[in-house]
Parts: C-alpha cells; sequence; structure tokens
C-alpha cells in the first residue's frame, strides 16, 4: 500500500520518512475576519520534509537565527520577519511554517493528517510577493538556503 511518505527523505540527515514526519511549507494565504483562524490558502509548496523533531527543530533554529523577527504573532498586523515593515494578514501574504503530520492512508488513498502547525516567519510583499498555484517559487525568499 502506498502512503504519504514513500519515497520522501529527511532535508537534514537523509533519512526516509515514516509515519508521523513534519514539513516545513511556505504559503501564499489571507486570514478571514468572518471566523477568527480561518485561512484562505492560495498557494502552499512543502519546500523540504523532516524524519523528527529534532531535525525539525534543528531547521527551525537555523531558519529563524536568520530572521529579524520570527514567530509572529496571531494579530491581524504583525512585523515582516525581515524588514520589520507591518503585514496586513487580512491582505495576501506569504507565511512560513512548520507542520507535523501523521500518515492517514487507505488502501485507496494517499494521505497525511496535520497533527501540529507552527508559523515561523510572515513577509511583507517586498520581501516575499503572494503568488498563485500557477507562479514558480523562489526559495532565496526565506533568507536561508533550506
Amino acid at each position: 500500500m502506498s502512503n504519504s511518505y514513500q519515497g520522501r527523505y529527511c532535508g537534514v540527515c537523509d533519512h526516509e520518512l515514516s509515519h508521523g514526519f513534519f514539513s516545513l511549507t511556505k504559503r501564499s494565504q489571507t486570514v478571514t475576519g468572518s471566523e477568527p483562524g480561518v485561512v484562505l490558502v492560495s498557494d502552499d509548496n512543502v519546500l523540504t520534509d523532516f524524519c523528527g523533531q529534532e531535525c525539525a527543530n534543528y531547521a527551525e533554529v537555523a531558519i529563524s537565527s536568520t530572521l529579524t523577527s520570527p514567530y509572529p504573532a496571531a494579530d491581524v498586523t504583525v512585523p515582516c520577519s525581515l524588514c520589520l515593515r507591518p503585514v496586513d494578514r487580512t491582505a495576501p501574504h506569504v507565511s512560513v511554517a512548520m507542520m507535523q503530520f501523521e500518515d492517514a492512508s487507505e488502501p485507496w488513498l494517499v494521505s497525511a493528517r496535520v497533527v501540529h502547525e507552527r508559523e515561523l516567519a510572515v513577509y511583507c510583499r517586498s520581501c516575499a510577493e503572494p503568488r498563485s498555484t500557477s507562479n514558480a517559487f523562489d526559495d532565496s525568499e526565506l533568507g536561508v538556503a533550506v
């Protein structure tokens, strides 16, 4: 049976992923005002995967150390993680998060369930232009090579 992690490897230690894995993701998103915590995602890219908590922590520390303002608050307006300009989260913007997944595949469906998500950075339009799914992504926007 196929699963969500089959043939995927850790971006830190190169081990094959297992049932529970982590992914670094970059999204173009908009926080809606209709319900607290509801986010509309227009583009979602997995940048790299991690086999476990230790490798995910290593990558998170490396990324956060390059940012001017990591770990944005849940406020509507937050500072850009690179240049500190205000980012209106109700407008399209770019966000980077570490997500923990659990494989939820069935014989007829390859799937994974999000167990936990932690937002690492939010970017203004000058530092990272929000994209739709048809546009390419440039890894250099993170501030570090991942």
